[in-house]
């Protein structure tokens, strides 16, 4: 019988053991399964990271805008893509452009700055004019190979009508001294040389003046509001933005700088009307 004792006390851990197994739910297992380790395939997989971005563009918070890029052999057009969204404006990159790649590291330039260090040449198209004097605002930008063609002068601004004023006098004379005699008279004198405008106007039509600008300059002027305002200024050697802001706060005037040559090219002129008022 002792014997018989014995035997049934070593049985007793394995039943024990069994019986456990048998009450044990089956989540446990799957639980313990699923932590056994991924296969390795599935490690590989879990472990991979995104490959880091190899440039960075940021601009400033305040005015004037300034911006910081950093890029190491990368897509010009990825950085352009940023620096279109920073300053929401839309940025053109010619076919030769777009297949480059570039390696920069700058800090704290303006927007011209920066758009010549991205490419051998760019433009910009800006409107100036407004309330408050505003500065130009840009309203596109190109960036180009050197010796590439400009872009389209019609890329960006362009209008529906243009005004057209008729003036003269069918009696006027051939006299030269009456001649000099009524240009020192005339209550409306425009000159354009080296790109900087000067205007006398004795209370004159606004409408009158800025077909006289326009005539001078080279430009279309679309007339988009009929205003009776008079003008009584007397500016010389102004540049045309600050021109156009002198004048009235409807006057807006579009223009291309050249970042190469800093040329400033006249694209068009026009007359909006009043801005509504805020509420």
């Amino acid at each position: 019988m002792l014997e018989s004792f014995f035997n049934w006390r070593r049985a007793l851990p394995a039943a024990g053991f069994a019986l456990a197994a048998a009450l044990a739910p089956a989540p446990l297992f799957a639980i313990q399964q699923a932590g056994a380790g991924p296969k390795p395939a599935d490690a590989a997989q879990s472990t991979a990271k995104p490959a880091a971005k190899s440039w960075s563009v940021r601009m400033s918070k305040a005015a004037p805008y300034t911006f910081t890029v950093k890029a190491k052999e990368s897509p010009l057009p990825e950085i352009v893509q940023e620096l279109s969204k920073l300053v929401k404006v839309p940025v053109t990159l010619s076919p030769l452009m777009a297949k480059q790649k570039v390696t920069l590291d700058f800090a704290g330039l303006n927007l011209e700055a920066t758009l010549r260090m991205l490419a051998p040449q760019g433009y910009i198209d800006y409107v100036a004019g407004g309330e408050g004097g505003d500065e130009p605002k840009p309203l596109a930008l190109y960036l180009q190979g050197a010796n590439e063609k400009a872009p389209p002068t019609t890329a960006a601004v362009h209008g529906n009508s243009e005004a057209i004023l008729i003036e003269g006098d069918t009696e006027e004379g051939t006299d030269s001294e009456a001649q000099r005699k009524r240009e020192q008279e005339d209550p409306l004198r425009v000159t354009w040389a080296n790109n900087q405008l000067s205007v006398r106007a004795r209370k004159q039509p606004l409408t009158v003046v800025l077909f006289k600008i326009a005539s001078e300059v080279g430009v279309p002027f679309e007339m988009r509001y009929e205003t009776p305002e008079l003008v009584d200024v007397d500016f010389q050697n102004y540049p045309l933005d600050q021109a156009f802001r002198s004048l009235s706060p409807g006057v807006r005037f579009y223009y291309r700088v050249d970042l190469q040559t800093f040329q400033v090219l006249p694209l068009r002129l026009a007359l909006l009307p009043p801005a509504a008022p805020r509420t």
